[in-house]
């Protein structure tokens, strides 16, 4: 029999890599004596894992937390109407491991395949003229091609804008789109499922494209157009001067031509070569999708119609009808429509309580229905605006005679 010293050698010569017959020439013993004591080695304790009564539960716990619900009680009220009679303490000594992987979990980049994705997101650049300033930046995947645009809303209306200028500016778009949980983009998810807000399908669906949403709580799944962002605030904003949004949009789409001829740092290669075998879907003429902002209006008796505190005239036909009042984005006008029939078209008013007339929406009206109309607006553009003005006349509407219709009266009544 062995000694233990001899059997502690055999095991730290065969943990060092020795050969059985190396070990039995070293301790000049028989190898399969050293065949014997190698299986015959203690095995490691292990320790037996203690059964929860929350382990029946950590499947749908582990999907409510990529899911975005990282709050133990909820989940725990969430399990015990799933039938769960434990104590919360196991469901938050379950989830408590999953607290620090977001800071300790490494991940693979993920690149995609040409024309497969794009990736948008909005950035903020403080406040001018008064109002916020957001750059909407977009960049394709596989290319790394990248466009930014300022703008100082962020509803809908104005990211669809955005986009079809990207589509421009690039020639065409991907098969899909990337985005986070934007509210104009998502309205709110059922049972983890992201419910679209319905014009952003649309307007895919006008495109071709499928909007895509990354799960909530991990930036980075978007993380190239997130670079982009970080880009655009380092190497383009510092320093940057402009006197309006049209210049500083200038100034912008002058950069992105230089940074597009750069060298990108990930994928060594210029962005506008690698332009050419993205293979896009391209536009082909197609007409441009219609952000301009909608709304409802009718025409009032004096064929006027308000519209964000100013009143605009239509043909006097259509008084007493709905229409609907389309302000595209970049034209600086309003168009007014009636089933579908432009009737009329308008620059866009500057601040409130003003009129817009085109007369040739009254010519046919009977000379004393025309006047009546007509002097309205030299009678209310005297007023100072207030709450009431652009929503209906705040004033009687009379007729205005010349004085020589009453010396007339005058001279017949002597007679």
């Amino acid at each position: 029999m062995l000694r233990l010293e001899d059997f502690m050698e055999i095991r730290k010569l065969h943990h060092d890599g020795w050969s059985v017959t190396e070990i039995a020439r070293q301790l000049d013993i028989d190898r399969k004596t050293v065949r014997k004591y190698l299986k015959q080695a203690p095995r490691e304790y292990e320790r037996q894992a203690k059964s929860w009564k929350a382990d029946p539960w950590r499947a749908y716990l582990r999907e409510r937390w990529e899911q975005g619900v990282h709050n133990a009680s909820r989940l725990f009220l969430e399990i015990r109407k799933r039938g769960y009679d434990g104590c919360l303490t196991q469901v938050k000594k379950i989830v408590g491991p999953w607290r620090s992987e977001g800071r300790e979990r490494s991940f693979v980049r993920f690149e995609t395949a040409p024309g497969e994705q794009a990736q948008m997101d909005w950035g903020h650049f403080g406040n001018w003229d008064g109002k916020r300033l957001y750059g909407f930046a977009l960049t394709l995947g596989w290319s790394r091609m990248q466009y930014v645009e300022f703008t100082q809303r962020q509803d809908i209306e104005t990211l669809l804008n955005c986009m079809v200028h990207a589509f421009h500016y690039f020639g065409g778009l991907t098969a899909t789109v990337l985005t986070d949980n934007m509210k104009t983009v998502v309205l709110d998810r059922i049972d983890g499922q992201p419910r679209f807000h319905p014009r952003m399908l649309d307007f895919a669906s006008y495109y071709g494209f499928v909007p895509r949403v990354c799960h909530p709580y991990r930036p980075q799944t978007k993380g190239k157009i997130e670079s982009t962002i970080r880009f655009i605030k380092s190497s383009f904003w510092p320093g940057l001067e402009f006197g309006t949004l049209a210049e500083l949009n200038r100034q912008a789409l002058l950069w992105c031509g230089e940074a597009n001829r750069r060298v990108h740092g990930t994928t060594r290669e210029v962005p506008l070569e690698r332009l050419m075998r993205e293979g896009l879907t391209p536009l082909n003429g197609q007409p441009d999708y219609d952000t301009s902002y909608v709304s409802h209006r009718q025409v009032a008796k004096d064929c006027l119609v308000s519209y964000r505190g100013n009143r605009y005239s239509a043909p006097h036909h259509y008084a007493g009808n709905s229409v609907v009042v389309r302000e595209p984005l970049d034209t600086g006008t309003i168009r007014i429509f009636h089933q579908r029939e432009l009737i009329a078209e308008h620059k866009l008013g500057t601040g409130t309580g003003g009129m817009i007339i085109d007369p040739a929406h009254y010519a046919k009206l009977p000379r004393r229905e025309r006047i009546l109309t007509l002097t309205a607006p030299a009678v209310i553009a005297e007023l100072t605006p207030g709450p009431g003005v652009g929503l209906h006349h705040p004033v009687p509407v009379v007729e205005l005679r010349s004085l020589a219709i009453y010396e007339e009266v005058a001279h017949v009544a002597a007679v």
